[in-house]
């Protein structure tokens, strides 16, 4: 099952939505034999919706996008995340014998809790699977798959990621919240989500075997990549 981000009303996941949007009109033609309602008029009329509801709710948030801030905190994440997934990767290589070691440091270090979710574009949880991994990471796990053969510089790239990501608490402030709107504005926003949640599904599968295609239907690496 797929996990939606934790919170779709925050200002990079619309902003993501406006970006897959856009892709999604640029190729509507070749997309609208998937589906019988996808035609260039609705592609323009998402996209239509979608930045009159950045204009009109997200003008102040969209800015601090912009700011150089904003660039380091994005590049420190998305550098935490591919040391985590390369750990997780030598851990079932390496200890493919002994699963349940395997189960204990998922467990005990946040993949079982935050790895879903944060792969999938939520960076608050990402932000708490850095915390807890650096919290719990004692020196015999750490000896105990170093052992393995997984060189230490990875344990200090992510543990250098979860001492990075303290000093950028103002952008989860400002991209995390649900920038204070109101009941009917959240339920505009979080339609849109859904909906551009559904196309990603659909043409991510049309463009199986185009992988430049694909990944402009893949809300992670959309996100991740503004």
């Amino acid at each position: 099952m797929e996990t939606a981000t934790a919170c779709p009303t925050s200002t990079a996941t619309i902003l993501a939505c406006q970006k897959i949007a856009k892709s999604f009109k640029e190729n509507i033609y070749e997309l609208s034999s998937i589906r019988n309602e996808w035609d260039p008029e609705y592609a323009i009329s998402l996209n239509v919706w979608i930045n009159d509801t950045i204009e009109k709710y997200y003008a102040e948030s969209f800015d601090s996008i912009k700011d150089e801030k904003y660039r380091e905190w994005h590049e420190v994440l998305v550098a935490g995340l591919q040391s985590l997934k390369v750990l997780r990767a030598a851990l079932k290589v390496d200890f493919k014998k002994d699963k349940p070691f395997v189960k204990e440091v998922f467990k005990k270090l946040g993949y079982n809790d935050y790895f879903s979710d944060a792969k999938n574009g939520d960076h608050l949880s990402l932000y708490k699977f850095l915390v807890t991994f650096a919290e719990n990471l004692d020196e015999d796990t750490r000896k105990k798959i170093s052992d393995k053969g997984v060189p230490d510089s990875l344990f200090h790239k992510i543990l250098e990621t979860a001492r990075q990501i303290e000093d950028f608490k103002c952008c989860f402030e400002a991209l995390e919240s649900e920038n204070e709107l109101n009941t009917f504005a959240q339920k505009d926003v979080i339609e849109i989500y859904e909906i551009v949640q559904d196309i990603c599904r659909l043409a991510a599968a049309y463009y199986q075997f185009d992988p430049i295609k694909r990944d402009e239907f893949n809300f992670y690496k959309v996100m991740v990549n503004l």
